[in-house]
């Protein structure tokens, strides 16, 4: 049994590509061809393409598939035979939706920013000043705790040079690896999605305005209206503040430094012969004039950035610390990080069309209202994905999936959106911090040298009782809020 559930998961199988792509290629040619028309569907029909979604993104992990068939299969049962054209058509409206559009410069434009940050080399200056003050293993782990703030933008950032900065100082001071991983693992998500001028936070406004939660460019705002109910993000913010600081006792698997499951870890990069680095300044200014300009233009991200990014490129270069070849790099990279993003993008928002086409949000809706107390519901979105985000983390995926459904049914209910939504962001963060396959975790891990199992289970306690205290408030924000 165990032998032939392993065959189904590998994605090379046949069994799993029968069960997979055969099985979605029959169904989607039974929906063309037996589908009665769009005005003969039973109202829970949507719930085909739920189940769908659920069964297909288990095997798989694909979500771009997952969304992309599921949308297709939508199509079919409003079109049948006009299945290509509805799809066609579909996608015509999507890509020249203004809110769309408005995601995509958005997107694209903080990731450029993002690289520039990067190119500076200031992050030199953070591990020398880190150097000088730290003398003890508790102050390590708060200057741990602390790297995170000026690396927030980036989630892999905080990982990969964060750690890179810190990792090698645990063996310096003889303090335990596991510390530092702990710390700079379970902050990485939870800051991404607290700080409003991130590529996430980018996504995040994004994903309220693809769900109809805000119009004409205001997806920051509601991502700015959920931010109070990230409970997990705050508590993991507050807890690790505890645990660096010493106040938090030791458990699970940081009870004790295991130093057998230690791996080699390689020192940060030292710095490029002949080329000059920037200085803290020049990590801190770019990002207080965002701030001040994204203000200005009343959190509109797009025109704010048409104004940071020439003048952050302009003091660059004149305090020499990037050249004309790196400007152009930053801009092509910044792009083309996110295409496949901003094609998720595109198919989620059909995905939500379609199952409003179908009628099913409403249907859901009335069943939501009939069996389960809006107050509740933020309450039992979290614990539900709390439980298969700690399976399997789907991260952003778990948003693009569940958006379009939950965020129009919470309004039709009366469930606060902002806190639903914020709900399953946090359990997004929690399956980040818990999932052992997460790649939050294996990247984690290889910065710190810790093997990836070990390193896992030293996060399990603290993320369990994170989201306990996550949980309750969720379920009393519910009748509060």
């Amino acid at each position: 049994m165990r032998s032939l559930y392993k065959t189904l998961l590998d994605p090379n199988s046949v069994l799993h590509k029968c069960m997979s792509y055969g099985l979605t290629f029959l169904l989607l040619l039974g929906v063309i061809f037996l589908t009665p028309g769009k005005d003969h569907l039973p109202e829970g029909i949507g719930t085909l393409l739920i189940v769908y979604i659920l069964y297909y993104t288990l095997l798989t992990k694909r979500i771009l598939e997952t969304l992309i068939f599921a949308t297709m299969l939508g199509i079919a049962l409003n079109t049948g035979v006009g299945v290509v054209d509805g799809f066609k058509e579909q996608l015509y409206t999507t890509m020249s939706n203004q809110d769309f559009l408005w995601i995509v410069l958005m997107c694209c434009f903080l990731n450029v920013f993002t690289k520039l940050l990067g190119k500076t080399g200031a992050l030199h200056a953070f591990a020398r000043l880190v150097k000088r003050k730290v003398k003890s293993a508790r102050q390590l782990n708060m200057a741990t705790w602390l790297m995170q703030f000026p690396l927030f933008f980036d989630d892999y950032m905080t990982v990969t040079i964060g750690g890179s900065i810190m990792a090698p100082m645990y063996d310096e001071l003889d303090a335990p690896r596991e510390d530092g991983a702990y710390l700079i693992h379970t902050l990485a998500e939870p800051l991404r999605v607290l700080f409003p001028i991130t590529s996430w936070a980018a996504f995040l406004g994004g994903a309220f305005a693809s769900a109809g939660l805000a119009e004409n460019g205001n997806g920051m705002m509601a991502f700015f209206r959920s931010i109070p109910f990230s409970f997990y993000a705050i508590v993991s913010l507050i807890g690790t503040f505890l645990f660096a600081a010493g106040y938090l006792p030791r458990l699970g698997g940081l009870k004790t430094q295991q130093k057998e499951y230690y791996v080699p870890i390689e020192n940060m990069e030292e710095q490029v012969p002949g080329k000059k680095d920037g200085g803290l300044l020049d990590f801190f200014l770019p990002i207080v004039f965002l701030m001040g300009v994204v203000c200005y233009f009343e959190f509109d991200t797009v025109p704010a950035m048409l104004v940071v990014l020439p003048v952050t490129v302009g003091y660059y270069l004149l305090r020499n610390i990037i050249q004309s070849e790196d400007i152009e790099e930053c801009l092509i990279a910044g792009f083309a990080d996110f295409m496949s993003l901003i094609i998720l993008f595109c198919v989620s928002y059909m995905l939500n069309d379609v199952l409003v086409n179908l009628g099913y949000i409403d249907y859901l809706a009335n069943v939501v209202q009939t069996f389960v107390n809006p107050n509740l519901l933020p309450f039992l979105v979290f614990v539900v994905f709390c439980i298969s985000e700690c399976i399997m983390s789907l991260n952003w995926g778990l948003i693009l999936i569940t958006f379009p459904i939950l965020i129009p049914v919470s309004l039709t209910v009366g469930a606060n959106p902002y806190l639903v939504g914020a709900a399953i962001i946090s359990a997004g963060a929690f399956g980040c911090n818990m999932c052992y396959i997460c790649d939050y975790t294996m990247l984690t891990s290889s910065v710190f040298g810790l093997k990836p199992g070990y390193h896992a289970s030293t996060c399990v306690a603290y993320s369990i009782i994170f989201a306990a205290i996550s949980a309750v408030m969720y379920l009393i924000a519910g009748f509060v809020f």
